[in-house]
């Protein structure tokens, strides 16, 4: 699935390669990790966010893997890599490593030193990257870089950019000798029509990547909540299941249910010469075998496997109680669609999430407070949406209020924290951290959370930090995997929260369901 917001794919092939149990740097997910990044369009916008949070860490092994990581990726990932780290937007977060006034005072030196010493590298070798070297002066001039770094010829940088990816609309042959002999002309109405079929060109380019983006999403969200199902699935039982777990069951049958409509609609959009046609036809067979497992084991029914596509969502999109974010994946909810029904309705024209960025920022000055996301003003949203809602982790301000211990069992424990401040526009929307720990003498692996609130309400898990915990070494802090909850409540109603924690502690599969209902008071969210 590569570098899609929130991939599984690429969060664990990261989390591989700078896991601090790691006895030495494994190469082979490190160039996996870059070899994801050339083959996406998107692959350098969104891996920079997650290699900024991994840098960041507070255990010194897993941000020196890190920055080996971005080192890699500098060599083989080409210019559109390095556009992405020479934007101030990135290079902020390595100034907060180094910087006194940041993280600079808990960060050891053997991560400021590689820090400062790639930043000079890259400032020698990348000229036309003006934001880097305007970035290492300014440490120069603020004395935390007081003498220029000597680096080993083996850490200079010699980048190797990879093949521009295939563009089939800047490449189709017809336009560009169109363009091109409008462009020699001294016309200025040819001039003009040059303009226009340039804007045209770059409207049907942006249209294209916004397919493959939606599309991506969707395989990446039927491909989670088939394993969820399958799971569950292989652990009920008539006699034992709770309610809770019959209706996390339920939310979920009904997700893959529409996800069958959206993939058939994908399969008829789709070119028969289309490589990803198998994968779309593969994702509506997984699809139809899930919900006839449910029905067979959850309903009792005779099932009779038929096409494909032959659903009953449309009857179905107001039958759930809860709307429902398996594995931590945001959805994209459809103006046109009720989302009553709690699963997922994807839109024909929304980019996921994580790859619509803001302009770059400026440039942070390293002995001056934090710059913080201001606090919206705008009235509670009617629509309780998150699709366009990121926040990210260092952004958040931790409120005075007391963590609520959600999940305390077996040494593994799951904390919720609260931040003082709401997403810019968004009083609605609480945000907390999530973080879960580990006590216990043995390793925690394939960890995934997994929320449902009331139908009024939504709710939607960011990327983790991670998916294992090591064992717990008395020496060393409890490991820890954070992860950002966002919950929005636009009509104030009394929070309430369900659950389903999956995780294999030692070798034994855990599957555990609870509610949290100690919630802030709504009014006070934003200022809490």
């Amino acid at each position: 699935t590569g570098l899609s917001p929130g991939s599984p794919s690429s969060l664990w092939t990261l989390h591989k390669a700078t896991n601090p149990s790691n006895r030495q740097e494994d190469w082979e997910y490190i160039i996996g990790f870059c070899d994801q990044i050339n083959k996406e369009l998107e692959g350098p916008q969104i891996s920079v966010r997650l290699l900024a949070h991994k840098i960041q860490s507070p255990q010194e092994w897993e941000a020196l893997q890190a920055l080996t990581v971005l080192e890699a990726c500098m060599k083989n990932c080409g210019r559109r890599f390095h556009n992405e780290v020479g934007k101030f937007r990135f290079l902020n977060e390595l100034i907060k490593v180094v910087s006194p006034k940041y993280l600079g005072d808990r960060v050891s030196e053997k991560v400021k030193i590689k820090v400062i010493e790639m930043l000079f590298s890259w400032s020698t070798a990348l000229p036309d990257e003006t934001k880097i070297t305007e970035a290492y002066q300014m440490l120069k001039r603020q004395g935390i870089v007081t003498t220029d770094p000597e680096v080993p010829a083996d850490k200079t940088l010699i980048p190797s950019p990879p093949d521009r990816p295939h563009n089939p609309v800047f490449e189709n042959e017809e336009k560009s000798k169109r363009l091109a002999e409008l462009l020699k002309s001294k016309k200025p109405e040819d001039l003009q029509e040059a303009n226009r079929l340039i804007k045209n060109m770059v409207k049907e380019d942006e249209a294209r990547v916004q397919k493959v983006a939606q599309r991506t999403s969707t395989l990446l969200e039927v491909n989670n909540s088939v394993k969820l199902l399958n799971e569950m699935l292989r652990h009920f039982s008539k006699d034992q299941s709770t309610q809770a777990d019959r209706e996390l069951l339920k939310d979920l049958h009904d997700d893959c249910d529409k996800l069958r409509t959206t993939v058939f609609k994908l399969a008829t959009e789709t070119e028969d010469d289309d490589s990803s046609l198998g994968e779309i036809l593969q994702a509506s067979d997984d699809l139809s075998r899930v919900i006839n497992s449910y029905k067979s084991i959850v309903e009792g029914q005779a099932v009779n496997t038929d096409t494909p596509g032959s659903t009953t969502s449309e009857r179905k999109y107001g039958s759930s109680r809860l709307h429902i974010d398996p594995a931590g994946l945001a959805k994209a909810e459809s103006a046109s669609l009720p989302c009553e029904g709690g699963g997922p309705a994807v839109t024909s024209s929304t980019k996921p999430p994580n790859s619509a960025f803001p302009p770059d920022s400026p440039l942070l000055h390293p002995l001056s407070p934090p710059l913080v996301a201001r606090q919206g003003t705008a009235a509670p949203q009617p629509d309780p949406s998150l699709t366009n809602v990121f926040v990210p982790l260092d952004s958040i301000r931790p409120s005075k209020e007391s963590p609520v211990t959600a999940y305390d069992k077996d040494g593994v424990c799951v904390l919720l924290h609260f931040a003082s401040n709401c997403p810019p526009g968004r009083p609605d929307v609480l945000v907390m951290v999530v973080s879960m720990l580990n006590t216990a003498p043995l390793q925690v692996k394939n960890l995934t959370l997994q929320a449902a609130v009331p139908k009024s309400m939504r709710v939607k898990l960011q990327p983790p930090s991670g998916m294992e915990l090591a064992p717990f070494n008395p020496i060393l802090p409890p490991s820890a995997i954070t992860q950002v909850m966002l919950l929005a409540n636009p009509l104030k109603e009394k929070m309430r929260l369900r659950y389903k924690l999956m995780f294999v502690l030692g070798d034994r599969q855990c599957s555990e369901t609870g509610e949290v209902d100690k919630f802030p008071p709504v009014e006070r969210w934003g200022r809490l």
